[in-house]
């Protein structure tokens, strides 16, 4: 069976250190080694104003997501930052990134909520 996953930056405000960070997350929960990197969380609320985590009236989101931790800090969520580390990581455990369906999506006119760096897949 053949996994496929969208790779978002999320912004996220870390409450402990007051501050905001953009995170890798995944659309689902991964298969295969990934899963022991994630962390399923219910982001906070960015601002009254600020709706991106919550359900809207016409299309469902997800409260929660899978967010990716830092490959050399598990306790910590990886930033943007640490792309490079990820795809070694990826590469190492047998993931593909997927750069046609990636091409694909990024000239489409159809966008994601959140930014999307690329499509991985994972054949288990």
């Amino acid at each position: 069976m053949i996994y496929t996953y969208t790779l978002t930056i999320q912004p996220y405000y870390e409450y402990v250190n007051q501050c905001y960070r953009n995170i890798l997350v995944l659309n689902n929960e991964p298969a295969g080694p990934l899963k022991s990197i994630t962390k399923r969380l219910n982001p906070p609320k960015l601002s009254e104003f600020n709706y991106l985590s919550y359900n809207n009236e016409c299309c469902y989101k997800q409260k929660c997501v899978y967010a990716i931790c830092d490959i050399d800090n598990p306790y910590e969520l990886m930033c943007v930052d640490n792309i490079p580390n990820l795809f070694s990581y990826l590469a190492n455990n047998n993931y593909t990134i997927d750069t046609s369906i990636t091409k694909m999506m990024q000239i489409s006119p159809v966008k994601l909520t959140n930014p999307l760096i690329c499509l991985i897949s994972y054949k288990n």
